[in-house]
This record gives C-alpha cells, sequence and structure tokens, in this order.
C-alpha cells in the first residue's frame, strides 16, 4: 500500500509541476521573509507595511540576481560565434595531429558546425526570460503568503494543540535555518567564483559566479555541474593549461565551502548523504530545475513528517543521518563524568 500511494503522489506531482513549482518557490521565498515581517508586526509596524518591506527586500534580492544573470547570458550569447570559431580551429589541429596515427574524427562527429554551443545559449536565454516572467506569479504568491503569515500562529491555536504548533514551529525554523545559511554559503561560493574566473581571465565571470551560486543550492554534485560550463569555456578560450588551472580553482572552492558549511549549517539539513543525492534526483524528475533546488528543504519537510507517525517513524531514522559510531568503553565513561561536571 505504502508503495503504491507513494506512485500514485508522485504521478501527481509530475503532472501538476507547471503549477506547483511556482508556488514551492513562493513557499521557500515566504519562509525567509516571515520572521522578519512577523518581527516588525510585533514592534507595532502595520501589516501592510511590514509586507511591503518584505516583498521591498525579496525585490530587490531577485533584482540583484536577475538583471546580472541576464545582462551576462546576453554577452555569452554574442560571443558564441567567436567561441565556435576557437572550437573549430582546435578540432581541426587535432584531427591533423590524429591522422598522422590514422585515426579520423569526422568520421564519428562533424566537429565543424559546433552547433551544441549554439543550442546551449539559446537555452540559457529562454531559461533567463522564464525565470523572469515566473518571478512576477512568484512575487505575488509570496505576497498573500505574508499576509497571511501574520495571523498564521492566531488560526494555528485555535485547531492545534501546543505541542502541534511547537512541531510545527521547530520545522519551520530549521527550514529557514538551512535556506538562510545556504543561502549565505550560496553567495560566498559565487564570489569566489567569479573571482576565480575574471582572474584567470574567463570571458563572462559574472555568468559563472552565479551560476555557481544557484546550482549550490543543489546539494553534493550542484558544484560540479556549475564548474563544467565555466572550464569548458576556459579550454576553448585559454588552452588546456589554463582550464586546469580552473579546474583546480573550482575544486578549491569546492571544498573550501565544503569544510565551512557544516560548521555554519550544524545539523540543520537532518538528511543523509545517500538520501539528499536521491532526493535531488527524484524532485529534479518530478519538478525539473527547480525540484533539484528544492529537493533538500522537500525532504526535510517529508522526514519530520514521517518523525510525527508511528507507523512510519521509522522510515524518518532511515532518512536521517548515519549515528556517530561509539566510541570505547573508556571513553564512554569519561565524556559522561564530562557531561557530569559540566552539570
Amino acid at each position: 500500500m505504502i508503495g503504491a500511494s507513494i506512485i500514485v503522489i508522485g504521478a501527481g506531482i509530475k503532472l501538476a509541476a507547471p503549477l506547483l513549482v511556482p508556488v514551492l518557490v513562493a513557499a521557500f521565498i515566504a519562509i525567509v521573509t516571515a520572521p522578519l515581517v512577523i518581527w516588525l508586526c510585533d514592534r507595532g509596524v502595520p501589516r501592510l507595511l511590514a509586507v511591503l518591506s518584505g516583498l521591498v527586500l525579496d525585490v530587490a534580492a531577485g533584482a540583484a540576481l536577475g538583471f546580472p544573470l541576464a545582462a551576462a547570458v546576453a554577452t555569452f550569447t554574442a560571443r558564441v560565434p567567436e567561441y565556435a570559431s576557437m572550437l573549430s580551429g582546435q578540432m581541426e589541429q587535432l584531427e591533423l595531429w590524429l591522422a598522422g596515427y590514422g585515426i579520423h574524427l569526422e568520421s564519428v562527429y562533424d566537429f565543424s558546425e559546433p552547433t551544441w554551443m549554439l543550442n546551449l545559449a539559446t537555452t540559457m536565454a529562454q531559461s533567463a526570460a522564464s525565470f523572469v516572467s515566473q518571478m512576477i506569479l512568484v512575487l505575488l504568491i509570496v505576497a498573500f503568503m505574508l499576509f497571511e503569515s501574520t495571523g498564521l500562529r492566531e488560526k494555528l491555536a485555535k485547531i492545534a494543540t501546543p505541542s502541534q504548533i511547537d512541531d510545527l514551529s521547530s520545522t519551520a525554523h530549521e527550514i529557514n535555518t538551512y535556506l538562510v545559511a545556504k543561502t549565505v554559503m550560496s553567495v560566498l561560493t559565487g564570489i569566489l567564483v567569479f573571482v576565480w574566473c575574471w582572474w584567470r581571465g574567463v570571458d563572462v565571470p559574472v555568468l559563472w559566479g552565479l551560476l555557481a551560486s544557484l546550482l549550490n543550492y543543489i546539494p553534493t554534485v550542484g558544484q560540479i555541474i556549475a564548474a563544467v560550463p565555466a572550464i569548458t569555456l576556459a579550454l576553448i578560450q585559454l588552452g588546456p593549461g589554463q582550464a586546469l588551472i580552473v579546474a583546480a580553482g573550482f575544486g578549491a572552492i569546492n571544498l573550501s565551502i565544503g569544510a565551512i558549511e557544516p560548521r555554519v549549517m550544524g545539523q540543520a539539513l537532518g538528511l543523509s548523504a545517500l538520501v539528499v543525492l536521491v532526493s535531488m534526483v527524484v524532485w529534479g524528475w518530478l519538478l525539473g530545475p527547480v525540484g533539484a533546488l528544492v529537493s533538500a528543504p522537500l525532504t526535510m519537510v517529508i522526514k519530520h513528517s514521517l518523525t510525527h507517525s508511528d507507523d512510519l517513524r521509522w522510515l524518518a531514522h532511515l532518512l536521517g543521518p548515519s549515528p556517530k559510531p561509539a566510541g570505547k568503553p573508556g571513553q564512554q565513561n569519561a565524556d559522561s563524568a564530562d557531561e557530569l561536571s559540566r552539570v
């Protein structure tokens, strides 16, 4: 029954993806913005003014991301013919070199017109335009959600017990903590990638910085995906040696951020690495790229929901991180003594 229910729910989510995606994005934006709105309302600020303040902050953040992204995509698209010409020249040299060893690349693929770059640029431009149009609908939904958030506590007090309200507040707090911490780390990642690509002479460094910042929301593999186009462009534009240096810089940035993130985020995620990776694949298939971006918080919500079910609590434990290995008996006694001394 559980398996059949999951299949039916998954099919429904897949069919309703065009409707669910803007609602989900709006929900996560509202979760991040709601504490500010509620804080202003608690200090006597009129609800309309508090909501408008939250919306202004959201619009400013969206503009800071959207306008540079659109300009960078336009710049990259305009330079695609130049990159295609560079790639054709490099492939001709490679073909001549391999022909001396009896290997003919043209029999495998025609590199004379690398249309994949033009297709990539077109896809990026279409995605940017779709992003801007979707954000108008998203902001409208966010506005109504923020209005509702100011009276949500009173509504919940009438329909839920204090323990249930505490559970909901704890879940919302953990999701908010994760999203805020992830946003800070994503901005830091984008800045580092931008500076590195700019310093190494890779074209359109703003685009690669913004791409790294966005894809950092995808756990585990997001930064790997973000590094591929920048390294490919470095290979075409600057040659293999510089491309290796650019790749090494991406690796250093990823390792540095990977070392900092657990300290900043703590146990906010509360999911095992395998679950994070599988959830990214599943939500990406169900909801598209946005599903991959919000896969971690969506899975967190599911895990918390399962925790409060007596029949499915075991599944919540499976989704959680692996427990730390037990230490030696002597070490356990020492830890217990330390805890008692602190008390």
